[in-house]
């Protein structure tokens, strides 16, 4: 069982202002460390421009155009295609 980033970290003589570069599982781990109060720390700036629109938008009525009244009915039959004599017996 391994123990946690922070307790190994506790357990180093860190310098402030410094970068540490370590090879660990065949990646490199990159450690800065920074003061207390650093505007390192501070949370980064949001690109307003990144920033989605709510999707959804009150569109006005549309103006004009034609009011059509629908009345239910019975629809006509389908049309029966004609199949040729040579093709019926597939």
């Amino acid at each position: 069982m391994g123990i946690p980033l922070v307790e190994a970290l506790e357990q180093v003589d860190l310098e402030v202002g410094r970068t540490y570069r370590y090879h660990v599982k065949g990646r490199v781990v990159e450690l800065r460390v920074l003061e207390a109060g650093s505007p390192a720390l501070a949370p980064a700036r949001i690109d307003e421009s990144d920033i989605m629109l709510e999707p959804w938008v009150e569109l006005p009525r549309p103006t004009g155009g034609v009011c059509l009244h629908v009345k239910p009915g019975k629809l006509p039959p389908p049309d029966i295609p004609d199949i040729p004599k040579d093709d019926e017996g597939l």
